[in-house]
């Protein structure tokens, strides 16, 4: 904003006068914004300090129910006053009186957090394994509409976090002790299932910044298994496993409505679709075959990969999205150096291995750097 100010200035549309006045305020909003993000930081550890030590204490101190002389549904009915507290006064400082809004907002993280907490009590009074992927999805679908109805991100940050660890805990439940769950089907399939939520309908439209959240999370795994792949690939894939095929033909068919569904469709959307799709069903036919070419699975890794980069960088820059890029160069820089180093360090001086490598990466920030310069020019204009 400073520059087209200073374009302003110089083209003669405001005077020295306006402009020290407009700088004077993004500066202040700067601080403000600042000031604001720290406040909301503190607030946030306040809050899950307090969360864990309100459930530690409810759960752990047998003697508050031997002292009142009641069951385990006392601690069950604290547990949720202590809860639904937090949120009434949460939804009260900052949609109501809005005088502590930051404070407001993070007593609703707290409540979503003790939310958790209460469910952990339950299957602590009633022997059920809090590491349990039932408990962990009640958790989740009970902090949904908080975070939906209330556009709160935090919360959105934590059902993610939520979608993760039940996946992750679904499976162990199932004691498959395959190595297709831990090198494959788990970090392709949870994330073309986070990526999948990202392009609903009504989370495109109505809450952007939530869909930018579960592609950004969800492409990381993805990326780091065909990385993986480009380097190393098993030769005892072959399952017919139910669990394994039911959700990828689940996501296939969850991916096309999403595209059938959308109001609006356009080119980046289409690739989006087409990509996942094709991924799926190179992971169904890597499950259902009796053996694949180790080449093929390699070739087909790196190409997703080199997609996945283009993609984020086009992304990126048309819809001015920096922290896309960020992560887009980050996984870039990764992908390079992994190959340089497997391919490199082998068949190549060491000294010159360093040199040479070191060059390519300053080449790849500079033309980073270029394109980052263009569109800030573009900006300005």
């Amino acid at each position: 904003m400073e520059k087209k100010i200073a374009k302003w200035l110089n083209d003669g549309l405001i005077d020295s006068l306006t402009a020290q006045k407009m700088l004077a305020e993004i500066k202040e909003d700067k601080i403000r914004a600042k000031s604001i993000k720290i406040n909301i930081t503190i607030y946030t550890i306040a809050v899950i300090l307090i969360g864990t030590g309100v459930t530690t204490f409810i759960a752990a101190n047998d003697w508050i129910l031997e002292l009142l002389n009641s069951s385990d549904l006392l601690k069950i009915f604290l547990m949720s006053g202590v809860t639904i507290a937090s949120f009434y006064g949460g939804y009260k400082l900052r949609y109501e009186k809005q005088n502590f809004p930051n404070l407001g907002y993070a007593l609703i993280i707290l409540s979503s957090i003790l939310i958790g907490g209460t469910y952990g009590l339950l299957g602590q009074i009633y022997h059920v394994n809090s590491n349990n992927s039932s408990l962990i999805f009640l958790w989740l679908i009970s902090i949904l509409p908080v975070a939906y109805l209330l556009k709160n991100y935090a919360v959105n940050i934590i059902s993610i976090v939520l979608i993760i660890l039940g996946f992750i805990l679904f499976y162990i439940e199932l004691a498959l002790d395959t190595t297709l769950i831990w090198t494959i089907f788990i970090p392709i399939a949870l994330g073309i299932l986070l990526y999948s939520l990202g392009n609903i309908p009504i989370v495109l439209d109505k809450y952007n910044n939530f869909s930018l959240s579960y592609k950004a999370i969800g492409a990381i795994p993805i990326f780091i298994t065909l990385l993986v792949l480009t380097c190393s690939v098993e030769h005892s894939y072959h399952i017919t496993s139910a669990y394994y095929i039911v959700p990828i033909v689940v996501l296939i068919i969850f991916n096309v409505l999403n595209y059938i569904l959308q109001k609006k469709s356009n080119v980046l959307l289409i690739i989006e679709t087409i990509s996942i799709i094709t991924i799926l069903i190179a992971l169904f036919m890597l499950i259902i075959l009796p053996s694949i070419n180790t080449t093929i699975v390699i070739l087909f890794a790196n190409i997703f990969i080199i997609a996945m980069l283009c993609f984020g960088f086009n992304y990126g820059y048309k819809f001015e999205q920096e922290k896309i890029i960020g992560i887009t160069n980050w996984l870039l820089i990764l992908y390079l150096l992994v190959n340089y180093c497997r391919w490199g360090w082998s068949f190549m001086d060491k000294a010159l291995f360093f040199i040479l490598g070191g060059t390519c990466l300053i080449i790849i920030g500079l033309y980073l750097e270029k394109r980052k310069k263009e569109i800030a020019r573009k900006d300005a204009k």
